[in-house]
């Protein structure tokens, strides 16, 4: 009896043991399999370079974008939206209304990159925040009457997203070359990847001037200003054509061609006088003689 209680005792033991060792097992195989899940391929190395095109990679819209795109200034939806307007009012003094228009300008950190005005008119082109422009326009307003007012924007969120990731795989691209120029042994695989890297560089610096166009007229609505005084006369009207209107005309014509002809006279006198006279005098001396000839 003692003994088969033994057996049965270490058959327990046995069974408990080999149970834990399948749990250990268990658990090993499954933290292995995260850790391989996590670890990026490659190795250490490998996951640097990830690591690093992760932070390069653009981040294209949205209001919490980084990098080159973080200067745009997004719309409260997260679309790149550039707005331009225009305002036409009447000012009893046109020289103090352009100077207004460009302090209001100038007060909300815009600036006027066109202007010319005279007494009667006047224009300017503005570049204000875009967050700015709606109080900007109503300042403007403000200044005199408002006879017209216009607004217009474009949504360019598409082409911002398109130059933004073409602008990072160029920029990657730039990278591999001259990563293979510090490899490259033969002066042929040298002069032949210098080519290269300036095209690529050329196309690169392309991508980043439109990046940057687009990113300043996003960020800077432009708005064209006209000025007109409050009494500016009238422009003349048109005169109705008539009987007594063309007989003037025709009669001013007449007085014009009769002038014309006694001014080709006046220069042609001087000439007569000098050489028709002596010419003459020839003229009637050789006839004389030759009538006394035949006689």
């Amino acid at each position: 009896m003692s003994r088969t209680r033994r057996t049965l005792a270490l058959v327990a033991v046995a069974s408990a043991a080999l149970l834990a060792g399948c749990s250990s097992g268990a658990s090993s195989g499954s933290n292995s399999a995260d850790v391989a899940a996590v670890a990026p391929p490659g190795g250490s190395g490998s996951g640097k370079a990830l690591a690093g095109d992760s932070a390069k990679a653009p981040q294209a819209t949205g209001a919490n974008s980084s990098g080159a795109n973080s200067t745009a200034l997004p719309a409260a939806n997260g679309r790149q939206i550039v707005r331009t307007a225009s305002i036409s009012i009447k000012a009893e003094k046109v020289g103090d209304a352009v100077t207004s228009i460009r302090r209001a300008a100038t007060d909300v950190g815009g600036y006027s990159s066109d202007e010319n005005s005279g007494g009667d008119h006047g224009t300017l082109t503005l570049k204000v925040p875009a967050d700015k422009l709606e109080s900007v326009l109503d300042k403007i307003g403000s200044f005199g009457t408002t006879t017209a007012r216009s607004e217009h924007a474009e949504d360019v969120t598409d082409q911002m997203v398109d130059v933004t990731s073409r602008l990072a795989t160029q920029r990657a691209s730039v990278d591999r070359v001259r990563a293979l120029m510090d490899k490259a042994t033969s002066l042929s695989d040298i002069t032949q990847l210098e080519s290269e890297l300036t095209k690529r560089e050329a196309d690169l610096e392309s991508l980043e001037q439109r990046h940057d166009a687009l990113t300043a007229q996003v960020a800077m609505s432009t708005v064209s200003v006209e000025v007109n005084r409050t009494d500016a006369p009238p422009p003349p009207p048109a005169d109705q054509a008539s009987f007594l209107s063309a007989l003037g005309g025709g009669w001013q014509a007449l007085l014009a061609t009769l002038n014309g002809i006694g001014v080709g006279l006046g220069a042609l006198l001087p000439f007569l006088l000098v050489i028709g006279i002596p010419a003459g005098g020839v003229y009637y001396y050789l006839r004389r003689r030759k009538a006394r000839t035949v006689s």
